[in-house]
């Protein structure tokens, strides 16, 4: 027979024995009994926990059982303040438990854990500026007044990361933050307050972003051309246009579908200049391809996208038949409201080939 039992931890916690409490989670014989020890320290919110509520997350015996491993991160989060210094220590520690866990504490304490989460935006590794970028976008708005202040300073790593990071909260609060950003001499930190842009879609910076899709570096102007397609802006369309035939065609299109009927008279403008200078034939039946796609995306009838991509084609006779047809329809009762409008737009081009 055992001379000593279990820790009495409800005697423990009346008398606020907070030395009892911390050997209790050493108590290996019974899970419930470490638990309801953590659950004891948490409870009577004694800063002296944190050290040894850190050791038992780390300790190996205890990640086998996610319930004590949530109760260690519980009891964290509820201590608050006094746990944040320490949490952030446990970012760089080997086990993915012990860092998804204090990364999971410390957005849960928020406010507090702030400052220095925001220093380390500007860490030397990737990995922990990825980890940190993360938590505080999951405190979103309390962290938006600091992240700005990032944005806004001198270490170039903390800049971009910040730029990021508002994007993902989403707060239209930082706005003319990031659209002063869109001049930082550094590419990458413009091109992420661009994207954020995008992702927050608000108006006011439309005209800066406008002015961005001349920047020299082409993933500004793409992130810029982007972010005004969220905004249904059409001054995007020529940027967007250009990149239909490259790597990004599909989210070209996309983008453009975004903008709506717009779209109609620089697209058809484009195939009409492609055709005019005698471009590679593979490279006008490309846009001939693309152009339907986008013209039915938004509400064109397909029949008559595809006639209208036809008024292109490289041979005569094609392209005469699709501007007969056309003139057809252009008086038809048939026509849908936006199939008509593409119908009006086309017939400069309409009356070219005839």
């Amino acid at each position: 027979m055992a001379l000593f039992g279990p820790p009495d931890v409800e005697k423990l916690k009346v008398k606020r024995d907070v030395q009892g409490l911390i050997r209790a989670l050493g108590y290996a014989a019974d899970a419930s009994v470490r638990r309801a020890a953590v659950e004891g320290l948490a409870e009577l919110g004694d800063a002296r926990a944190v050290d040894p509520l850190i050791l038992a997350l780390k300790n190996p015996d205890w990640q086998h059982d996610w319930h004590d491993t949530a109760a260690l991160t519980e009891a964290l989060t509820r201590l608050g303040t006094p746990s944040v210094g320490p949490l952030i220590d446990s970012m760089a520690w080997h086990s993915i438990v012990v860092r998804v866990s204090a990364a999971g504490a410390l957005a849960a304490i928020g406010r507090p854990a702030i400052p220095p989460l925001i220093e380390l935006l500007g860490a030397a590794d990737l990995e922990t500026r990825e980890a940190v970028g993360q938590i505080l976008a999951e405190i979103g708005a309390d962290a938006i007044e600091q992240l700005i202040e990032a944005l806004n300073g001198e270490v170039i790593s903390r800049r971009l990361r910040a730029a990021r990071v508002l994007g993902e909260i989403g707060d239209p609060r930082a706005v003319e933050a990031l659209t002063r950003a869109l001049a930082d001499e550094l590419a990458g930190v413009r091109q992420a307050a661009a994207r954020s842009l995008g992702a927050i879609a608000d108006p006011r910076a439309a005209n800066a972003l406008v002015s961005a899709l001349a920047d020299p570096s082409p993933d500004v102007r793409w992130f810029a051309a982007l972010a005004l397609a969220e905004m249904r802006d059409p001054r995007a369309a020529q940027t967007l246009l250009h990149e239909l035939l490259r790597a990004k065609g599909p989210d070209a299109v996309d983008a453009l579908v975004k903008i709506g009927f717009p779209v109609v008279d620089p697209l058809l403008t484009l195939l009409a200049d492609s055709k005019a200078r005698g471009d590679e034939p593979w490279m006008l039946e490309e846009l001939r391809s693309e152009a339907p796609k986008i013209l039915v995306r938004i509400g064109c009838r397909q029949d008559v996208a595809a006639l209208v991509a036809q008024l292109f084609a490289e041979g005569q006779e094609e392209s005469s038949a699709a501007a007969s047809e056309l003139s057809l329809l252009s008086s038809s009762a048939e026509l849908d409201a936006q199939t008509r409008a593409v119908v009006l737009a086309a017939r400069p081009h309409i009356e070219r080939v005839r």
